[in-house]
C-alpha cells in the first residue's frame, strides 16, 4: 500500500467519524426533551455508560 493509498484511507475514514458525530449531535439535538419518563439524570447516565458497556 503506498503512502498516497494511507493517507486517502485517513482521510476518507476522518470524514465518516465526522458524520457520525455530527448525525448524532443532531440526534441529541432534536430529541424531546421529554422523551425520557425515567427518572432524572438517567439519560445522562446511559450516555456516560454507553462506551463501557458498548
Amino acid at each position: 500500500m503506498t503512502n498516497g493509498e494511507i493517507i486517502r484511507l485517513r482521510r476518507q475514514m476522518q470524514r465518516r467519524i465526522r458524520a457520525v458525530v455530527a448525525e448524532r449531535r443532531l440526534a441529541r439535538t432534536a430529541a424531546p426533551v421529554g422523551a425520557d419518563d425515567g427518572e432524572p439524570g438517567s439519560a445522562q447516565e446511559s450516555l456516560t455508560h454507553q462506551h463501557v458497556d458498548g
